[in-house]
């Protein structure tokens, strides 16, 4: 059984909610969180329409939406570039913040978690089948498991 530091546990998880802390936080400033959402709702909503013409064979409705749709395609596309703002001011940071945490833990391959029951091992693969989780997972399973919870608290999700 391969040996683990608790505190690199902890502080992998610790850096992951940090960094979706910092990441949704910019999103709220940076970004028109309540107009993307009023836009990925029309959206929606034009291609439901659009959906139910083609179904109903409605040649008529279809071929007026058509006529809208690059349009929506147009604003959809505005409202994505808006949310993207964040990411690219903060990507190059994370990843050196990321090289750093893998500097002070051992390296990429440093195990840093235990799969909590060992009759039932975590599954990196369909094929593979392990207990020892690495820097790279236990940080991104970190980081989906508090990202939803963090989205939720500050309010910048678009549903």
């Amino acid at each position: 059984m391969i040996e683990v530091n608790p505190m690199h546990t902890l502080l992998v998880a610790f850096v992951a909610i940090m960094l979706n802390l910092i990441s949704n936080l910019a999103t709220r400033l940076l970004t028109d969180v309540d107009r993307a959402r009023r836009i990925r709702a029309e959206v929606r909503a034009f291609r439901k329409e659009l959906r139910q013409a083609i179904l109903t064979k409605n040649k008529a409705k279809e071929e007026k939406l058509r006529k809208r749709e690059k349009q929506m395609m147009n604003l959809e596309m505005k409202a994505n570039i808006q949310r993207m703002k964040p990411m690219l001011l903060f990507w190059i940071p994370f990843i050196i913040i990321y090289y750093l945490l893998a500097i002070f833990v051992g390296g990429y391959n440093t195990v840093v978690a235990l799969s909590p029951i060992p009759l039932i091992p975590v599954s990196l693969s369909p094929f593979i089948l392990v207990q020892e989780v690495g820097l790279i997972w236990w940080y991104l399973i970190s980081s989906l498991a508090f990202n939803g919870m963090i989205t939720k608290l500050l309010g910048t999700g678009l549903d």
